[in-house]
């Protein structure tokens, strides 16, 4: 009787002692989300870099997801940008106040909502790279899918593993790319190329399973789309995990 208490004792103080560590090990995660517009003279060298840097994940296999968010604050200058929003402004300065920063400027670009520069940099952007990938990430996505569904546009459900509490999941309908002529503006005459560009943006708050609905309009074409989704803290904006969901 002896042993087997003894037994039972050595039993829990050798679980007890790990049974609340962190034993999520996600792979590192990189989110770039820039602040463009096709009326500032400034951001095709930005744009051009995003686009590079896309085509490098592909081939490298890191998990790197890019977001150009277009801003709206451009347009009063001759040249109304097809893809800007005032929400995607408003994003930037939430953004603003959370980085202590003196105000918006483009093209500015922020990897995992903690390091932010000069949009065409592209020094600042491999060492935030660099830096991202020395951390893992500390949330999931077990279950993304997306299928369309007709009168809802996109229909997508989602689960989540890992410490997402106090955090938020944003959902970005990305168009993969266009090509505008712009006739005015700080661009006028230009033909510019924009990959990655959010056409509609949803914010909720995590929970460890959830469903959500795009809408009919702006809806990029069949083959020119995809979705990227990422878990955020509510308290500094960091990113902690990110996926893609392709259409069904």
């Amino acid at each position: 009787m002896r042993k087997i208490l003894f037994a039972l004792v050595i039993f829990f103080a050798a679980t007890s002692g790990s049974s609340f560590k962190n034993t999520y090990t996600f792979e590192p995660v990189s989110v770039i989300e820039l602040f463009t517009s096709q009326g500032c003279s400034s951001c095709p060298p930005a744009d051009k870099l995003l686009a590079e840097t896309i085509t490098e994940a592909k081939k490298d296999g890191k998990k790197i997801f890019a977001l150009s968010f277009h801003v709206d604050y451009w347009n009063r200058l001759g040249w109304i940008d097809p893809f800007s929003d005032k929400k995607y402004s408003q994003r930037q300065s939430d953004y603003v106040s959370a980085l202590n920063l003196n105000g918006a400027y483009t093209p500015q670009m922020i990897v995992n909502g903690t390091t932010q520069f000069v949009g065409s940099d592209k020094s600042s952007l491999s060492n935030a790279l660099d830096k991202s990938f020395t951390t893992n990430a500390k949330a999931n996505f077990k279950t993304l899918t997306a299928k369309s569904v007709e009168g809802k546009s996109i229909h997508l459900q989602y689960s989540l593993d890992g410490e997402f509490s106090n955090s938020k999941i944003n959902f970005a309908l990305v168009s993969l790319a266009e090509t505008t002529i712009v006739k005015r503006g700080e661009n006028g005459g230009r033909t510019l190329t924009n990959e990655n560009i959010v056409r509609q943006f949803i914010s909720t708050q995590a929970t460890s399973s959830g469903e959500i609905d795009f809408a009919l309009s702006p809806l990029p074409t069949k083959n020119n789309q995809t979705i990227i989704a990422y878990i955020q803290r509510n308290s500094d904006l960091k990113i902690v995990g990110a996926a893609t969901a392709e259409l069904k």
